[in-house]
């Protein structure tokens, strides 16, 4: 079936991510540039546009003179670690809705660790705390827990006005967020995470701690997040130095 005229990359995406899950394992290599863009009806372009888009989100890795193949599991919800990208949009990538659960967001006293991870000065005492649960066509999935540099109203236009994407949220009062510094462990839920995520036995999780900065390099929001292992999968293309 071709796509219809109007279709763009992201419909050939979309065509190629179902040829992925209904017919391909891990490893498999997927048909060439020219085969799809035939198949499909699309330029070679839209597809190689198609093909990128899809390497970001962790499902395929390209090798030059080799060919493009499937990586990871198909269970998961997927995302290349390398890529900045927000839940929401790895939950929408897949298909499925995203959501939000149990918000709770405060004005706090900074800790003075908190102040030096944020990079905060002396005079700036508060920061905004936000708490909540993401989901997938209403499942749990993530918990977070977000510390921003506090703005004057930040708390009203949140609370009125709540924002599905923080990052969109952020970028209100000047703190775009550019890229960010992560680091990855595995943690066991504790009482509170399995309340949050309605476990109902110690499970196991992948924590994201993230300093994100915007683009000349200043602290703009820093998260913990805690995903479950069964649903989320992060890849990374490691090549060799």
């Amino acid at each position: 079936m071709k796509l219809a005229t109007r279709s763009l990359y992201l419909q050939a995406r979309d065509m190629i991510f179902d040829l992925i899950n209904d017919n391909l394992e891990p490893m498999d290599k997927i048909p060439s540039e020219q085969k799809l863009s035939k198949e499909l009806g699309v330029s070679r372009n839209t597809i190689r546009e198609a093909i990128r888009t899809l390497e970001q989100e962790g499902f395929l890795f390209s090798r030059q003179g080799v060919g493009t193949f499937v990586i990871g599991s198909k269970n998961s919800l997927k995302t290349n670690i390398s890529t900045l990208e927000s839940s929401t949009n790895i939950i929408k990538a897949h298909g499925y809705n995203p959501g939000t659960v149990n918000v709770l967001s405060s004005v706090q006293r900074v800790s003075q660790d908190m102040k030096k991870t944020l990079s905060l000065h002396d005079e700036e005492e508060n920061i905004f705390y936000i708490e909540r649960v993401r989901t997938a066509n209403n499942d749990p999935v993530v918990y977070v827990e977000d510390y921003v540099p506090y703005r004057i109203g930040m708390e009203n236009e949140y609370q009125e006005s709540y924002y599905e994407s923080l990052l969109d949220f952020l970028e209100n009062y000047d703190l775009s967020v550019s890229f960010s510094v992560c680091s990855i462990k595995a943690v066991i839920s504790d009482e509170k995470i399995a309340s949050k995520l309605e476990l109902k036995e110690q499970s196991a999780l992948l924590l994201l701690k993230q300093t994100h900065y915007s683009n000349i390099g200043q602290p703009v929001l820093y998260s913990d997040s805690y995903y479950l292992s069964d649903n989320f999968e992060f890849n990374a293309i490691r090549k060799r130095g």
